[in-house]
């Protein structure tokens, strides 16, 4: 009887913990107002597995990119209207290349937004990323006022992922490279989008199932270095890869796919790139006809890999005589301790075994055996001495 009373109270709590946590999952990340915005209904939330309901025909490369969920949530102030989307991903990585994706070329640096670790923006149009949340704000032909926008990133400042964004970035080279054109890639979908050069290949030929990332810029060349009568524009592939056998390995694969270092006359049907390896590093070039305009830019391009040892270290410095000395004075006294307490342990205990059992444990005069030549007319007794014999 107790048994089933038990299996009902634990059932009925489940089912009660059910019910509690359905207003909290209710609730999403988007807050219920921002400074004069206000919002009446709750969001609307999604799975990655429904995140075509928000981002549409983009959602296959968001899942690429690593979206856990999303939620859209509307917000009134007056007679003006913005609708904000939220899409959590997996990590700041993975934010950072969302961000990249959806913005959009003609997007410039809004005001500052501190609570944002990047932004960008138009008329009617903002993206923030705030660690591992990505923040697309609609607010159609209305501009977006900076100091909204962070208090946006403000309010769920406090449930983002502060882990820290790819360095991968750092290393294109910065002149000539068109603000806003980079575009962070995590997988084949993304990657065909950005850099199409590669488009044909149906296969990862990069490499991202062996944990190889990528970044794309858009640079544009002078006259002079490009060959021609007016500036030209190429796109930079850069990949990154966790070890150099593993980025040697995929260069040296990429005269499959590719014409690597030919001149575009000599592609034989191929796409047309240059490219370099600086350790765990490549660098592909397309749309460039140039060879000296493609040595120019990728010769920018250096990579080398920095080990660090992140464990706690301290300084070895060798002790004074002072306290060698007093250390092996402490050290003798010790050991002399406890020889001391070691022989006092061994002869209590045969005193108190000779006390209680005579003759039992110790002194067994029967059980010793004395060969004798009977040189001495003195009889041996076996009192006087003892030899150590096993019982017959």
């Amino acid at each position: 009887m107790k048994g089933k009373r038990f299996v009902f109270a634990f059932a009925l709590a489940l089912v009660l913990g059910s019910f509690w946590s359905l207003p909290l999952a209710a609730q999403g990340l988007l807050p219920s107002s921002l400074g004069n915005w206000s919002s009446s209904g709750a969001p609307a939330q999604v799975s990655a597995q429904q995140i075509e309901q928000l981002a549409n025909d983009r959602a296959n490369t968001l899942r690429e990119y690593g979206i856990t969920s999303g939620e859209r949530r509307e917000y009134t102030s007056g007679s003006d209207k913005i609708s904000v989307t939220l899409y959590r991903m997996i990590d700041p990585s993975a934010a950072f290349g969302a961000f990249t994706f959806l913005r959009h070329p003609d997007m410039a640096l809004p005001g500052p937004v501190t609570a944002a670790s990047y932004a960008a923006g138009k008329r009617g149009h903002a993206l923030l990323v705030v660690g591992n949340l990505v923040l697309d704000v609609d607010s159609g032909n209305r501009p977006i006022a900076s100091a909204d926008l962070n208090l946006l990133a403000q309010s769920v400042a406090a449930q983002a992922d502060r882990r820290p964004y790819p360095p991968i970035a750092s290393f294109l080279p910065k002149a000539g490279l068109i603000p806003g054109s980079e575009r962070y890639v995590l997988g084949p979908l993304a990657l065909a989008q950005a850099f199409p050069a590669g488009a044909t290949n149906r296969t990862d030929w990069a490499g991202f199932a062996s944990s190889a990332e990528a970044i794309v810029g858009r640079y544009r060349f002078s006259d002079q270095l490009s060959g021609k009568g007016r500036p030209a524009e190429g796109l930079l592939l850069l990949i990154l890869y966790p070890t150099q056998q593993l980025a040697a390995d995929r260069y040296d694969a990429l005269s499959k796919s590719f014409a690597l270092n030919a001149e575009p006359g000599q592609a034989g049907g191929r796409p047309a790139v240059f490219g370099t390896r600086s350790s765990a590093l490549i660098a592909l070039l397309a749309g460039v006809e140039s060879r000296e305009t493609a040595a120019n830019l990728l010769d920018q391009i250096h990579y080398a890999s920095d080990v660090t040892w992140s464990a706690p270290t301290h300084d070895l410095t060798d002790p004074s005589i002072s306290t060698i000395v007093v250390g092996a004075i402490v050290d003798t006294g010790a050991i002399m301790l406890l020889v001391f307490a070691a022989s006092l342990g061994f002869g209590g205990f045969r005193l108190l075994a000779k006390l209680l059992a005579p003759g039992k444990i110790f002194d067994r005069n029967s059980e010793v055996e004395i060969l004798q030549l009977g040189i001495s007319s003195k009889p041996i007794d076996v009192k006087d001495f003892y030899i150590l014999q096993s019982p017959r």
